[in-house]
């Protein structure tokens, strides 16, 4: 046999046996304290999710802490809800966040609020496979202590003041964490956004208009065009016809909407 063909050979025995190795198993630890909540979420990670090795769980913050640190898992399926506190609570008194946190809540729009301004994935209960499939997914893709103990942070501090002045943007270098007060004007760029900041910063991040429509207070964002989102706060000037337009305080103008322009207007003069 020639070297050539001897060498393509041994090369197909080693595809052959790549396509036979198991994915590397990521530990999974629950924490709810409902019975059937954790068999759920047990059988769907078991079912559709096959690199998930269940690793434990517990049903309270104490129970919980001295699993966690023993067993130190990869990802965290944690309910807010606890009989002993809040999941908060437990993310609060641990010592060292190593693992990536997947929430589950019944639907509660404040958790959902702070869970978006931070950037951290949450599931609804009753939990569905196609979604429980995504978190995991996301989850499983990196590990980042420092960026997860800051998203945590955050995010204990959202909850615990019901304040939402800070946003964690995700990008392609990490998180960047801007005061909501800074941003001056948000552009559609596909299924990501430009976020334009005061000072003269432009991030892309892999958020869409839609979900800022939906999360920034409505009391100063206004979404004047299909493509654009504006903080009025930073309005300079408001354009006239033809061809109406808003002039930002970085200079940007900015196109409004025909089919906005009445409902603009009128938010106009409510600040006014």
């Amino acid at each position: 046999m020639k070297v050539r063909e001897l060498f393509c050979a041994l090369f197909n025995v080693y595809l052959g046996n790549l396509e036979w190795m198991e994915p590397e198993k990521i530990s999974v630890f629950i924490v709810d304290d409902e019975d059937s909540a954790r068999s759920n979420l047990m059988y769907l990670l078991k079912n559709h999710c096959k690199q998930a090795l269940i690793s434990g769980s517990a049903e309270s913050i104490q129970e919980a802490m001295v699993l966690i640190e023993r067993i130190r898992p990869d990802i965290l399926f944690l309910d807010i809800q606890l009989q002993d506190g809040t999941g908060f609570d437990l993310l609060d008194q641990l010592k060292d966040i190593h693992f990536n946190v997947v929430f589950t809540s019944a639907y509660d729009e404040f958790a959902v609020k702070a869970f978006r301004y931070n950037a951290i994935d949450y599931l609804l209960k009753p939990i569905h496979a196609d979604d429980l499939i995504f978190a995991f997914q996301k989850a499983s893709q990196w590990i980042d202590r420092e960026e997860v103990k800051k998203q945590i942070d955050h995010l204990i501090k959202s909850a615990s003041g019901n304040k939402f002045d800070r946003l964690a943007l995700p990008t392609s270098d990490g998180l960047v964490f801007t005061e909501v007060h800074e941003i001056i004007r948000l552009e559609s760029f596909g299924n990501y956004s430009f976020v334009f900041l005061a000072g003269g910063q432009r991030i892309i991040t892999s958020h869409n208009l839609k979900l800022f429509e939906e999360i920034l207070p409505s009391e100063f964002f206004f979404r004047i065009h299909q493509s654009f989102i504006i903080n009025t706060n930073h309005l300079k000037k408001v354009g006239k016809e033809p061809g109406d337009f808003v002039e930002m305080t970085d200079e940007a103008k900015v196109p409004v909407a025909r089919r906005r322009k009445v409902e603009f207007l009128s938010k106009i003069k409510a600040l006014q």
